[in-house]
């Protein structure tokens, strides 16, 4: 018998193998190093498509209808970022003619120069040109520039890593069934496991995450209201600062469950407090007014009735917590979206495939397991199939077989 034949197979497959596993460890490489950039553009993916399929049919180009859907996302944060900003310095020019005293008092230490107006710059370096020549060195020039080449590079980093994400999001959006379908056809040949467990983390990641946009934009709106109203019963001089920029910083931090509003509305209640102490004892009611509708209207209202039914159905609340916590804590500013994500794997992995691992059974689609911990705001969704597991044991046991089996 000849066995070149098959040595000869035997080595090309070795050969593709080898090449497939290089080039995967190429592509892992590049995915770990934009790492942050693939998560957020997958969190952009599962927070637009919702959106996105709400307009696909009904226009005949797919990129147009893609671009509409990011422009939702996009350019609310957009405008966040760019009213963070103009408030700011508006803050900052209002506070500056203030600073006088405290530079007076920290000039002899850090050997401020005394400026007050652009005038008195002329005046110094016209009387003493030796002073120019002491601040504007190659000294301070290398490292004014160095700083400056810094913050560009960061900027420029990040608009690529953002260009990164966007571009994931869009070609996902545009292409995903592609993806599913070679991924059912070419990875998960007659494994109806894989594609119940694939099924089961899209339909999740998009409740969490789509749950959480459609959560963070209802607690903006309701706490721009909120805060705008309060001011109206403002004492004079107690008011809040820029309701409406700290009502839209309030819905974005909802996006960290429990603990994200509180970033927010505990400094602004803090800063309230001394105003009024400083001012009037009497005027400490509307610190108290403003704590009170933070914590009840906008924090206890969302937390324990809306995001449990819009974001919660199928992950215990807990668990989506620590997700968002300990993700941002190891993994850095994408963790906020990475620990959701690993959060949902490992669930559906308890659910669908870990049980018969263990007990060394074949691998179904069925999620023969229960939540590791279940959402107790919804049912478990292993019970509605409970009747029909219990009639299939029972026809089972009726068959000479099984009950051998079981006699054994």
């Amino acid at each position: 018998m000849d066995y070149r034949p098959l040595c000869i197979e035997r080595r090309s497959r070795l050969a593709w193998w080898g090449f497939t596993l290089l080039l995967g460890a190429i592509l892992a490489h590049i995915i770990l190093t934009y790492l942050g950039a693939f998560v957020l553009g997958v969190f952009i993916y599962y927070a637009t498509r919702p959106i996105y399929e709400q307009f696909a049919d009904r226009i005949p180009y797919p990129n147009i209808g893609v671009t509409i859907a990011l422009l939702t996302i996009s350019l609310p944060v957009l405008v966040l970022v760019g009213y963070t900003i103009a408030v700011a310095i508006s803050q900052f020019v209002g506070v500056a003619p203030d600073i006088g005293p405290y530079r007076d008092l920290l000039s002899p230490y850090l050997n401020f120069p005394p400026v007050h107006s652009p005038q008195d710059v002329i005046t110094l370096i016209a009387n003493n040109p030796q002073r120019l020549k002491e601040i504007v060195s190659i000294g301070t020039i290398d490292q004014l520039l160095g700083s400056v080449g810094m913050y560009l590079e960061m900027i420029a980093s990040g608009l690529f890593k953002a260009f990164i994400a966007l571009a994931v999001a869009f070609y996902l959006l545009r292409d995903d069934h592609k993806l599913a379908g070679w991924v059912q056809s070419a990875l998960g040949r007659n494994d109806d496991t894989l594609i119940a467990y694939g099924r089961a983390v899209d339909q999740d990641l998009k409740i969490v995450f789509f749950g959480n946009i459609l959560n963070a934009f209802v607690v903006a709106v309701t706490a721009l209201f909120a805060y705008n109203a309060l001011n109206l019963i403002a004492p004079s001089g107690g008011a809040i600062p820029s309701p409406t920029l700290l009502g839209l910083l309030t819905g974005a931090a909802s996006l960290i469950p429990v603990i994200g509003m509180k970033i927010v509305y505990v400094p602004v209640a803090v800063y309230l407090g001394v105003v009024a102490g400083a001012t009037e004892l009497r005027l400490l009611w509307f610190p108290v007014v403003f704590l009170l509708v933070s914590v009840l209207l906008l924090d206890g209202l969302t937390e324990l009735i809306l995001r449990p039914y819009i974001s919660g159905r199928n992950l215990h609340v807990g668990l989506v917590l620590f997700a968002y916590i300990l993700g941002p804590l190891m993994f850095g500013w994408y963790g906020l979206f990475f620990g959701p994500l690993i959060l949902v794997l490992i669930v559906h992995l308890a659910r669908i495939v870990l049980p018969e691992l263990i007990h060394g059974e074949p691998l179904s689609p069925s999620a023969v397991g229960r939540d590791p911990i279940p959402n107790p705001e919804q049912p478990d969704p292993t019970t509605d199939d409970q009747p029909e597991s219990e009639e299939e044991s029972t026809d089972t046991d009726q068959t000479p077989d099984s009950s051998d089996e079981s006699d054994d």
